[in-house]
């Protein structure tokens, strides 16, 4: 379990980024993605090579609730 600061979208917006086993998601956000790819501080999420995603029942505000959606 990890929190990072990364980028997201054309603009490259910065954001905080939770990840736990492979599952990540940009903080606010209902998407979660799932990437074997290992995840470091500077990422920009739109070059990740995800192989799943969900969308959680709510955004995602914490690591604890990315945790909780990934086992829903």
């Amino acid at each position: 379990m990890q929190t990072l600061i990364g980028t997201y979208g054309s603009h490259k917006t910065p954001c905080t980024i939770f990840e736990h086993d492979g599952w990540y998601c940009v903080e606010g956000s209902q998407n979660v993605n799932c990437t074997s790819e290992m995840l470091e501080n500077g990422v920009d999420v739109e070059t990740v090579d995800d192989y799943d995603m969900f969308t959680a029942s709510k955004p995602i505000e914490s690591e604890e609730e990315l945790i909780e959606a990934i086992e829903e």
